[in-house]
């Protein structure tokens, strides 16, 4: 892998072209920047309609934003905060987050979607969910709690219908639960397999050529 990067890399220089960037397109996606207020527990409350956190507005229902050093014994799945969409009620309705503006997306292009949803035993035994709406798809994830701080990825892929696309992900459960946590919320395109091709292909001859160079 490292070859065909170095290849792609020298490929694009010769060639003067650019390679396509296939970063996280949503804005603080670990949710680890915003005016993040903690109450003794390093945990702040976020009502609906609420902006604190860069990047994403609430909805539905409170949520809790939860810091580095809450007593919950949790922890983030990445970086040092993350979300408990059941807020401090611990019941339905369950908060959820809408990435305040929309993504820039090609029509017809393809992007995959991923999200970690935390679950613990100690506070819920039935399996917790995250809603998931990409546009004008929709997917629902769960996870059963069986370990302590239990973080599992999930990916979807979908299809862009629009040049804007909105994201956003909202907590549900069968049953009132007490932690259903999201965390590491990404989307990125998905590079069509030609691209690798027209990209490798000149890499691997200039590369060819330069070791035939260097061994001249």
């Amino acid at each position: 892998m490292a070859f065909i990067k170095r290849s792609l890399l020298l490929a694009a220089a010769v060639l003067g072209v650019g390679l396509p960037s296939y970063g996280n397109l949503l804005v603080n996606g670990s949710f680890e920047l915003g005016n993040f207020v903690p109450d003794a527990n390093d945990t702040m409350s976020l009502n609906v309609g609420a902006t604190d956190m860069t990047g994403w507005t609430v909805e539905n229902a409170a949520l809790a934003w939860i810091g580095p050093t809450n007593p919950y014994l949790l922890t983030a799945s990445d970086g040092s905060y993350f979300l408990d969409l059941t807020g401090y009620h611990d019941n339905a309705p369950y908060g959820g987050v809408l990435q305040a503006q929309t993504i820039t997306t090609t029509i017809d292009a393809v992007y995959q979607l991923s999200l970690d949803i935390g679950t613990d035993p100690a506070y819920d035994t039935a399996p917790v969910g995250v809603q998931v709406t990409a546009g004008s798809t929709q997917e629902t994830f769960t996870s059963t709690p069986l370990n302590p701080n239990q973080w599992q990825t999930f990916t979807f892929d979908f299809t862009a219908t629009s040049a804007n696309t909105s994201i956003s992900f909202l907590g549900v459960a069968d049953t009132n639960q007490k932690y259903i946590g999201l965390d590491n919320v990404s989307v990125v395109e998905v590079p069509e397999p030609g691209t690798l091709t027209l990209m490798v292909g000149p890499g691997l001859l200039v590369f060819g050529a330069w070791r035939r160079l260097r061994k001249a």
